[in-house]
Order: C-alpha cells, then sequence, then structure tokens
C-alpha cells in the first residue's frame, strides 16, 4: 500500500503500518517531526528526488512524501456488531450502498471519523474499497475508523436490526421525512447511496426510516459526500442537544426579505 503526502504518512505511522518512506529534499524542513518518528519507529527513510518521487507516485499528488506499507486492514463485522450492541443507543454506524467513486468514499471515512462512528459497512462488490486515493482523499484518517467489507449488505442490516439499530435510508421522495425532526435517540444505522442510483430496492426495503435533507436552495441533491457529513454531524448535534436539553432550531427553509 502507498501512502501520499505527509498526512497519510503520519496517519499510517501512528497505526504501525509504515515500513518505508520518501521524502524530497525541499520537503524535508516540513515534515522534521515525521521523519524522527519514523526513524525512532525502526521506519526506512529514503531522500529522493521530486521528480523519483513523482514517477514512484505514477502521476498522483504526493507533497514531496510518500510512503509505503501494509496492505489497508479492514474490520470484521462481527466486531462492528458487537460494539453496536455494546453501545446500545449511543451507537452510530454508517453503511454504504453503491459508492463507487474513491474519492467520496474517501471524504465520506474522513466525515465518519470526525465523529467517530463505531464502523462503515462496504460491499465486497459494486462497491469502491479502501485503497491509495481513498487513503489520500481522506487526508489519512481512513484507519481511524472500523471500515468492514460485507457479502450481503441487506443481511448485515438484518444483523444490526436484530442487534437493536434503527435503519435510516437517505432517500428523496414519497414516504421520506425531513433528518432536522428526526431524534437519532436509538442505536443508529445511515445508510447512503450512490449519486444517481440511490439506494437499492432491497436495501431500501428494509430501513425502518427513510430521510431527506431539504434543499432551500433549490439544488437537487448533494454529492453523497457532503450529504454523508451534514447527516453525520446532525445525529451528534441532536444527541448533544437531548443530553444538554438545549433547544436546537431548524434552518430557516425561505430567508427574510432584505429591508
Amino acid at each position: 500500500m502507498r501512502y501520499l503526502g505527509p498526512h497519510a504518512c503520519e496517519e499510517a505511522l501512528a497505526r504501525g503500518e509504515l515500513h518505508s518512506i520518501w521524502i524530497a529534499p525541499a520537503a524535508f524542513g516540513r515534515v522534521a517531526k515525521l521523519v524522527a518518528e519514523a526513524r525512532a519507529a525502526g521506519v526506512v527513510v529514503h531522500r529522493e528526488p521530486m521528480e523519483s518521487l513523482d514517477r514512484r507516485s505514477q502521476g498522483q499528488r504526493h507533497q514531496g512524501v510518500l510512503g509505503e506499507g501494509t496492505a489497508f486492514t479492514y474490520a470484521e463485522f462481527e466486531a462492528v456488531a458487537a460494539r453496536l450492541k455494546a453501545k446500545g443507543d449511543a451507537a452510530l454506524v454508517l453503511a454504504l450502498d453503491g459508492v463507487t467513486d474513491p474519492h467520496n468514499l474517501g471524504a465520506i471515512l474522513r466525515s465518519a471519523a470526525a465523529v467517530s462512528v463505531d464502523g462503515v459497512l462496504l460491499p465486497e462488490r459494486r462497491s469502491a474499497q479502501v485503497n491509495e486515493t481513498v487513503i489520500r482523499a481522506s487526508a489519512g484518517t481512513a484507519g481511524r475508523v472500523p471500515v468492514c467489507r460485507v457479502v450481503n449488505l441487506g443481511r448485515a442490516l438484518d444483523d444490526l436490526k436484530e442487534a437493536g439499530a434503527w435503519i435510516y435510508g437517505l432517500a428523496a421522495g414519497e414516504g421520506s421525512r425531513d433528518y432536522l425532526d428526526e431524534p437519532f435517540d436509538r442505536a443508529t444505522v445511515l445508510v447512503l447511496g450512490a449519486e444517481g442510483e440511490g439506494l437499492h430496492l432491497k436495501i431500501r426495503e428494509r430501513c425502518d426510516g427513510l430521510l431527506h435533507i431539504p434543499m432551500p436552495g433549490g439544488i437537487e441533491s448533494l454529492n453523497v459526500s457532503a450529504a454523508a457529513a451534514v447527516t453525520l454531524f446532525r445525529v451528534v448535534a441532536r444527541r448533544s442537544q437531548v443530553q444538554s436539553s438545549a433547544p436546537l432550531q431548524k434552518f430557516p427553509l425561505e430567508a427574510p426579505p432584505l429591508p
């Protein structure tokens, strides 16, 4: 596995996954801390021209820092299900139904790490998997949350429902409810589908509720990574409101007239 850029290398080093690192002379000064920590951990540090890193990265951006290490380690589904059951109403899991763009997946994993989700489910087929592009798009944070691949996403959702989760699918249209109205006061699984196709029918049928994000500006929908971020942080905000008993207002759908 290649790690492109200083942030991805820092995260890989912290997880013990980094074996070697190549640094361009121009970058040495700004990554001195990374170099010192890598050497202390026994990671081989190479000083090579920028052109050499360009060849190693096959044209992808690296900011003068490129690492190599072990392949990404996926979590076991059973561990995610056990964590959900143990955390009870505070549990939060994200499931992705057919998200194939690695940049979207990376951005989603960064948001998932930011709110400390208890797991991210990816189907083994018809889905992006965690690779160097995903890790770079996540700013190296992809390894901070348990990510697991499942053979059958529908069956995995059934298992989480049996463990006590409430399954929400994000899907605009008939039957969907405003996500701002939901309390998210129980173990929650958020399911997001691919842009364009949305949720597959068999996944949609397994959801306990369908939610939509209001679009007061008239835009049809958000990019899936933006929708994931908005919804994840809404869950955190709602739960914080319940804990503090402070009112959390919905934003107005129409702006007041200008004076």
